[in-house]
C-alpha cells in the first residue's frame, strides 16, 4: 500500500510539472516557476498527500458504492483548506490532489478490482473532476474578488508590431499619468543597434518611477495614430509575456502586440522572433 501511494505521490508531482512546461513559452522565468511548483507539489505530496491518502482510506473503508466519491471529496477539500493558507498555490494544491488520488485510486483498481467492474470504478474515479473544477472556481474567485483592478491603457504607436517592454521603478523617469481610473502608458518606438538589418530591430518601451502593480487584470490596448487617434486592439492581437525584477530594484513587464497575425496561436505563445527581440531588448538595458 505505501509504495502504490510513494509512485501516486512521484507521478503526480512529475505529471503536474510537465503540464504546465508544455503550456509554458519555454522561457527562464517561467521556467523557474514550474521548479518552484515542482518541489512544492513533491514536498506537498510526500509530506502531507501520503498521510492524507491514509486518512481517507480508514475514513471510507466501511462504505461500498460511494467510497471513491467520498474519498475523492476528501483529497479536494484538504487540498483546498490548504489552498487558502498558502493563497498562491492554492489551485496547484488542487491539481496535485486530484492526480494523486486518480492514480492511487487508479492502481487500485488495476490489481484489485474484476475486469468486468474495471471500468465502472474509473467512471466513479472521474466523478472528481466536477468537484476539484467547482473547488478551483472558489479559489479563484477568493483570490480575485478583492483584488484591485490593473486599469492600464497602452497607447501603441499606429501599426507597430514586436515586442513591448515596460520598466517600473526607475527614478529618474516620470510617474504613470492617470487618466481619470486609468494608467496611461504612452509607448515610444527605438531602434536597437544590436538588432540593426534584422527587420526587428525597432521595439516599444516605456519607463517609469511608478512601481509595477498587480491586481485583477482590467488593461487595455489601443493603436495612436500621428493625431492622437485611438483604435482599440483586439485581445487576439496581444501575447502577455512575464515579468521581473533586477537586483536594482527595477521591474518589467514584457508583451507582444502584432497586427497581421492576430489570433488563439499568437495570444497564448506569441512569436518566436519577438521573443530573441525582447530578450536582445533587456539585455541592452542591462537586465538579461
Amino acid at each position: 500500500m505505501l509504495l502504490r501511494k510513494l509512485v501516486a505521490a512521484l507521478f503526480s508531482s512529475i505529471i503536474l510539472s510537465l503540464g504546465l512546461l508544455l503550456m509554458s513559452s519555454w522561457d527562464s522565468e517561467q521556467k523557474g516557476f514550474i521548479l518552484l511548483v515542482l518541489i512544492f507539489a513533491l514536498f506537498g505530496n510526500f509530506i502531507y498527500g501520503i498521510p492524507v491518502s491514509f486518512i481517507s482510506e480508514a475514513l471510507t473503508k466501511s462504505l461500498k458504492k460511494s467510497r471513491a466519491f467520498v474519498a475523492g471529496f476528501i483529497y479536494v477539500f484538504l487540498a483546498y483548506i490548504t489552498g487558502v493558507v498558502i493563497e498562491g498555490l492554492a489551485i496547484f494544491s488542487i491539481i496535485s490532489a486530484v492526480l494523486f488520488y486518480l492514480i492511487d485510486e487508479g492502481i487500485k483498481v488495476v490489481k484489485d478490482t474484476p475486469k468486468d467492474s474495471k471500468k465502472l470504478h474509473f467512471l466513479k474515479l472521474i466523478g472528481i473532476i466536477p468537484i476539484a473544477a467547482l473547488a478551483i472556481w472558489s479559489v479563484h474567485v477568493q483570490t480575485t474578488s478583492n483584488l484591485e483592478e490593473t486599469n492600464n491603457i497602452y497607447l501603441i504607436p499606429d501599426g507597430y508590431e514586436g515586442s513591448i517592454v515596460v520598466f517600473y521603478n526607475m527614478p529618474t523617469e516620470e510617474n504613470i499619468v492617470k487618466e481619470g481610473e486609468f494608467f496611461m502608458i504612452p509607448l515610444r518606438v527605438e531602434e536597437l543597434p544590436t538588432l540593426k538589418g534584422s527587420g526587428i530591430e525597432e521595439y516599444a518601451i516605456f519607463q517609469t518611477s511608478s512601481e509595477w502593480r498587480s491586481g485583477k487584470f482590467t488593461d487595455k490596448y489601443y493603436y495612436v495614430d500621428e493625431h492622437g487617434n485611438r483604435s482599440e486592439i483586439e485581445e487576439f492581437c496581444i501575447h502577455l509575456g512575464p515579468g521581473s525584477s533586477s537586483s536594482m530594484g527595477v521591474e518589467y513587464g514584457v508583451l507582444q502586440v502584432t497586427k497581421s497575425s492576430c489570433g488563439e496561436e499568437f495570444q497564448l505563445s506569441g512569436k518566436e522572433r519577438y521573443d530573441a527581440q525582447t530578450r536582445e531588448v533587456l539585455r541592452y538595458w542591462g537586465y538579461y
